[in-house]
């Protein structure tokens, strides 16, 4: 960071040039000419001196916020350097559901590490809107999950299909619903969990027709509960007559969890897969792929 944004910084954050002088290791009259030539260049008082400090005038507290976040961005695009360094050294960013995770990704993982004890890893949990967003911005390697339509062109993305599964509805073992011969349309009348939902602040790597689907309905009356994680959202379905739509891969696991499979919408299908840059990956994120593959049974 620029070495004017680093003095004033400090001053402020101190309220005292003294404490500032010591803290950056430069003598007290050097700080004070800095400020003063600041201020000079600004055209404008940034402290104003008091007998036991300085404090920032209105002008310099609208300096402050801007140096914070300058200050902000440049330890971001450090941190990405050097993790862009890291990974060129093996190390590797995978994104996941949950549900991803517990059906094949983690038995992958298991056997990733395995083969290179010498990598390190980074694992992200959430929806794959989300990760989607953080793969175009170079945060994660590959990320699993749902097919997802109207990305727009600029965003060079691969989807490698895995296998097509359905949509299921969960609840409690008590749920009134059980048994019931008119789901479909009672169920509207329960509460719905969204697990991990996708959010419009990530609709821009979306065609506009695509990002429009995730636009909350006003006109929707429906008590809705939203949770940004699995364990949380089975806790409230086995407290409540909520009803949860997960993915039918899932079955076996919640039943064992102590949770029944109410309805099966074979009507909602969809294709899950593995998502990357479409320029070359490195040999670890390769081979995690071909693990996730073989772990996936395809």
């Amino acid at each position: 960071m620029d070495k004017q944004y680093r003095y004033f910084y400090e001053v402020a954050k101190q309220g005292s040039i003294k404490t500032a002088s010591e803290k950056l290791f430069i003598s007290q009259p050097s700080l004070t000419t800095a400020i003063k030539k600041l201020e000079e260049q600004l055209g404008t008082k940034l402290f104003i001196r008091k007998s036991k400090g300085v404090e920032l005038t209105e002008y310099g507290w609208v300096y402050f916020r801007y140096v914070q976040e300058v200050k902000e961005k440049h330890a971001q695009i450090v941190h990405q350097l050097q993790d862009m360094k890291l990974r060129s050294g093996g190390k590797v960013k995978l994104g996941i559901g949950e549900a991803w995770w517990e059906c094949f990704c983690s038995d992958a993982v298991e056997q990733f590490i395995k083969t290179y004890p010498n990598s390190s890893l980074h694992i992200e949990f959430g929806n794959g809107l989300s990760m989607l967003h953080h793969l175009v911005n170079d945060d994660i390697d590959l990320f699993v999950g749902h097919e997802i339509i109207g990305i727009k062109k600029q965003y060079r993305v691969k989807f490698t299909p895995l296998f097509q599964e359905q949509e299921a509805w969960y609840a409690r073992p008590e749920h009134p619903l059980l048994g019931s011969d008119d789901i479909l349309d009672k169920s509207k009348d329960y509460p719905l969990i969204k697990v991990t939902p996708d959010h419009a602040r990530h609709g821009d790597i979306l065609t506009e027709e695509s990002a429009q689907l995730f636009t909350t309905d006003a006109q929707n009356t429906r008590v809705i509960y939203e949770l940004d994680s699995l364990s949380a959202s089975k806790k409230m379905l086995k407290t409540s007559n909520a009803i949860m739509p997960y993915t039918s891969e899932m079955a076996h696991i919640f039943k064992q969890e102590g949770l029944e499979l109410l309805f099966l919408n074979t009507k909602q299908v969809g294709q899950v897969g593995i998502y990357t840059k479409v320029t070359g990956l490195t040999e670890p994120t390769e081979e995690l792929i071909n693990l996730i593959h073989k772990k996936a049974g395809v």
